[in-house]
């Protein structure tokens, strides 16, 4: 425990930073980041047309924002060999991944429980209930009238 210890309180040197820990860091951060600004912005009214999840995406979309900005943040430290307040440290990476985490697990919660009821609370009362069933479609269509018939009086 105490090399662990170790590790995530010294500050890495200048060839240590784009360690296999530090590369797949950064493309999985920068991803975030770029994937939660095209969302938070106007990607969300782009690809989604309900408003419920619009909502939802942005508001989560926000979240991580913040999440992936403090990461990239601790590790543009890591990487600028400048080390404020020890922000340069490998723990603060571990920290922001642990966040990620946290913040993945909250938003699958909210999709699963509050988003239905949502959807519920927006949808109209005598909205019409469709099935895709192909089973049921054909018991209730509508016979059509076959040609030379006569429909009216």
């Amino acid at each position: 425990m105490a090399p662990l210890w170790t590790w995530l309180n010294t500050t890495p040197a200048a060839g240590e930073v784009l360690n296999p820990f530090g590369a797949v860091y950064l493309v999985v951060f920068a991803i975030g980041f770029l994937i939660s600004a095209y969302f938070a912005g106007p990607g969300a009214q782009r690809v989604l047309y309900n408003p419920v999840q619009q909502a939802g995406i942005g508001h989560w979309a926000t979240v991580g924002l913040w999440v992936f900005g403090l990461g990239l943040f601790f590790f543009g430290i890591r990487a600028m060999q400048f080390n404020p307040l020890s922000f340069g440290e490998p723990i603060w990476l571990v920290a922001s991944v642990v966040a990620a985490i946290v913040a993945a697990a909250r938003c699958v919660d909210w999709w699963r429980t509050t988003y239905p009821l949502e959807v519920a609370r927006h949808a109209p009362e005598n909205a019409p209930v469709f099935r895709l069933d192909p089973a049921l479609a054909a018991d209730t269509a509508p016979a059509r009238p076959t040609r030379g018939t006569s429909t009216g009086p």
